[in-house]
């Protein structure tokens, strides 16, 4: 394991220095990649990973709950989704072993929602599972090795496959057509709703917050029989929520090409550095929403392009921190203890969910 850390490590060191975009980054660097060993197993098929779960910490402890995968047969080969209920805990330590437990239940079987971390424990937001989506907001935490869930104030609408994050006490959510935000200081005054002028309902966007203001990537709109589906590749910037967004720029590859963050995952580093890593390939994604072929499900890993990226915004700006395809998946989550930020599930192609965990440590 500590040679894997190694290599890991040498080949994002690498990447830095020979990465014109990185030479006068200023913000957290990403100094190493550890593998870690574990994933929940209690309910049957989720060993197998999942995508689109909730993942946060409780103090010393790592947080993951809901998700959906194929367990069974691929979805290239038509394939039910199976969604998952559990909420599990696994302590953190300094070494690479995630020893999981199922702690709880979330109220319904869920993937595709949003979570937010609190000071301790965590929201989960939103979602969907088979047969409806939600706007249920819980929060889950860990309390003499039980999860503890309380229902908070509904979502305003349901939500699934969309983004949010908080700064203090105010959580916003959005699905690219409106904002929602919630006061914690408050909660019993419920969810304000606010329209986004101009917006569009995007699909897997990312967000989080810089200098005091809600920050929005990524997403696209669905394809319908009068127009193609598009990207959402700049970004959004809400520092009055009642005016129209400011433009940001997209993170970009060492071409100088824009990256889409559509599927990506963020969090923030800090409270104005902002975290992204994978997505999907803006390229393939597009030309398969917009013109479906046979057999697209079926290429190998490789072919999918997926981002491999890791991107940081700070100061107004992206830089990157480092490109490795540990890190080049989708729908995966993220949850951050200490100096690090942990890294769960996701797909390594459409329909092939990985249970790989990794831990990225930021200097």
């Amino acid at each position: 394991m500590k040679k894997l850390s190694l290599i890991i490590h040498l080949s994002i060191m690498m990447t830095v220095i020979t990465n014109p975009l990185q030479a006068h980054a200023q913000g957290p660097q990403l100094e190493s990649i550890e593998k870690m060993s574990g994933f929940p197993s209690a309910e049957p098929g989720i060993e197998k990973g999942v995508s689109a779960c909730f993942a946060g910490t409780s103090g010393d402890f790592l947080l993951l709950a809901g998700g959906c995968n194929f367990p069974e047969t691929p979805a290239a080969e038509g394939g039910k989704k199976r969604y998952y209920r559990g909420i599990y805990a696994a302590r953190i330590t300094d070494g690479t072993t995630l020893e999981w437990v199922q702690v709880g239940l979330l109220p319904s079987d869920c993937a595709y929602g949003v979570t937010v971390q609190l000071d301790n424990g965590m929201l989960c937001i939103g979602g969907n599972n088979a047969e409806k989506s939600f706007a249920n907001v819980y929060r889950v935490w860990l309390e003499g090795g039980k999860a503890q869930v309380k229902q908070l104030p509904p979502l305003p609408v349901s939500m699934d496959n969309f983004t949010g994050s908080r700064c203090g006490s105010q959580v916003i959510v959005s699905n690219g057509s409106c904002l929602c935000v919630l006061n914690l200081d408050r909660t019993c005054e419920g969810w304000k709703l606010v329209p986004i002028a101009n917006g569009a309902k995007l699909g897997q966007p990312v967000s989080g917050w810089a200098e005091g203001a809600f920050c929005m990537w990524g997403g696209s709109t669905a394809k319908t029989a009068d127009r193609p589906a598009t990207l959402h590749i700049e970004g959004s910037r809400f520092a009055d929520l009642e005016a129209a967004p400011d433009t940001l720029p997209a993170p970009a590859d060492c071409q100088g090409s824009a990256i889409f963050l559509g599927g990506a995952a963020a969090i923030n580093l800090t409270d104005d550095c902002i975290l992204a890593v994978g997505g999907v390939n803006k390229d393939v994604f597009l030309n398969a929403v917009n013109h479906p072929q046979p057999g697209y499900m079926t290429h190998p890993v490789e072919w999918y392009r997926f981002n491999p990226y890791v991107s940081i915004y700070c100061n107004g700006r992206w830089y990157t921190a480092g490109k490795t395809q540990v890190t080049a998946r989708a729908g995966a989550a993220l949850a951050k203890h200490a100096g690090h930020v942990y890294l769960i599930g996701g797909e390594l192609k459409p329909g092939i969910r990985t249970p790989e965990i990794y831990r990225l440590t930021f200097k």
